[in-house]
């Protein structure tokens, strides 16, 4: 009879030194998925959103979700004006001017459009918005962006524009957008997901813009 106290005595040494690697293996298999999903889902940023002076969709969207929320945002009337940016390509196009006309298929007034031009990436996206906002006499808005995307993408504009008050209202989950969930088993969100970490790296580091 065993022992109080004593569940594993009645083992070889060699089966306790075997047990122990296969406990840490069967904790890890089921607890690096949780750690993994929270990893990922601490790169959103929802706020509790409020009336701003302008909602902002920032670039870098080739299916337009992020304007279509804008849009949507606009016409609830939580916002006046309509912020989108884009960069230059060959032949003339210009990102940013597709997303305007985009803008005003979905009925949103030409006037109420502003675009940011050659907004590079993020810290640049920032510095350019933080510029129009203060020339402008805009004090505060609601900044749409990918879920992954939008933790970094506050923090670095609110660092640019520490005066300025914004809203993070990243695109709203659904099918063909970014999920934390199991990321790792989705070979899009996967390059997602560790692109955005290598990105918060070099943000956090102060590195290349």
């Amino acid at each position: 009879m065993l022992k109080e106290g004593s569940l594993f005595s009645g083992l070889s040494v060699r089966a306790r030194k075997l047990l122990l690697p296969a406990v840490v293996l069967v904790l890890l298999y089921f607890i690096t998925p949780l750690i993994l999903t929270s990893a990922a889902t601490c790169l959103i940023r929802r706020d509790s959103v409020q009336s701003a002076d302008v909602v902002v969709a920032l670039g870098g969207d080739s299916r337009c979700l992020r304007e279509r929320e804008a849009a949507e945002i606009y016409r609830r009337g939580m916002a006046r004006k309509v912020v989108v940016s884009g960069i230059p390509y060959a032949w003339g196009f210009d990102t940013g001017e597709a997303a305007r006309q985009y803008l005003i298929s979905l009925g949103v007034p030409e006037a109420d459009v502003f675009v940011l031009r050659r907004a590079w990436n993020t810290r640049v996206e920032a510095d350019l918005l933080a510029q129009l906002m203060r020339e402008r006499g805009l004090k505060s808005a609601i900044v749409v962006t990918d879920p992954f995307h939008s933790r970094r993408a506050l923090h670095t504009i609110e660092r640019a524009a520490s005066d300025l008050t914004f809203y993070s209202s990243p695109v709203p989950p659904g099918p063909t957008v970014w999920r934390p969930e199991r990321w790792w088993a989705r070979r899009g969100d996967m390059y997602l997901t560790v692109r955005e970490g290598i990105a918060w790296a070099n943000t956090l580091l102060g590195g290349l813009r």
